[in-house]
């Protein structure tokens, strides 16, 4: 993982004990049996996450956000202050939603999930996904409320304010994406995190453009990124950088 400014991961009883194997196999480190090894033991615990989540299908839930970074999405929920307040912007199938509200769950945290779920931007055209998202999210429905709108529809009475992370992945237009951050940024606890998807990425400028603008303001600064997931939060800068 790439990060920037990233907290330390809370370390959970199945994770001690995993990372004991991996000590015990030092020894072998930089060969490929370790490799082997490692790579089996770190899906054993991101499995045994899912089973204690309730959600132990979450992996096989359609979705075009990748492996790793549905784990950091995760890692940012779990690594929220305690009782976070979380909003999503594009749920689709709840995938993203399954491993932001599993990290959340461990700090009695509550995600806001925004969607229409008829599927307009999405590139398999409009359908209703409703019943699919209620379904996937089953095992963590308790710690989400899924608000039937498009995001411009919005209003802080539909949320509980300030927002702790907020995750953009709706309309990865630029006036989309823009408005979303324009809209979010204003609701956001003071050392919140906004992550975006798809940063990077040549199908989606709008998403690095509004970034960009972003971090060129001087407000924002990267706090940290996995493949095309990058998450930003308000600048703290010291005297001598503003010199």
């Amino acid at each position: 993982m790439n990060t920037l400014l990233e907290k330390p991961q809370k370390i959970s009883r199945i994770d001690r004990l995993f990372n004991a194997l991996i000590v015990i196999l030092a020894p072998f480190y930089k060969s490929k049996t370790f490799d082997i090894i490692a790579q089996k033991i770190e899906r054993m615990r991101w499995k045994k996450r899912l089973i204690d989540a309730a959600i132990p299908q979450a992996r096989k839930i359609f979705t075009y956000t990748k492996q790793e970074e549905l784990k950091a999405l995760y890692n940012l929920g779990l690594n929220a202050p305690q009782g976070s307040v979380a909003l999503e912007i594009g749920s689709h199938l709840g995938a993203s939603s399954c491993y932001l509200a599993a990290g959340l769950s461990q700090v009695n945290g509550q995600l806001f999930c925004v969607d229409t779920w008829n599927n307009e931007t999405m590139p398999e055209g409009t359908q209703d996904t409703w019943a699919e998202f209620q379904k996937n999210t089953a095992g963590v429905k308790q710690y989400i409320v899924p608000i039937r709108k498009r995001s411009d529809q919005i209003s802080k009475s539909d949320l509980k304010l300030p927002l702790n992370l907020v995750f953009i992945d709706g309309d990865h237009s630029y006036s989309g994406v823009k408005q979303d951050f324009d809209r979010v940024q204003n609701w956001l606890a003071k050392d919140g995190i906004i992550a975006f998807h798809d940063f990077g990425n040549p199908d989606y400028e709008g998403v690095s453009r509004v970034v960009g603008e972003a971090l060129t303001s001087g407000k924002w600064m990267i706090a940290g990124y996995v493949q095309t997931l990058v998450w930003i939060k308000p600048a703290t800068w010291s005297k001598s950088a503003q010199i």
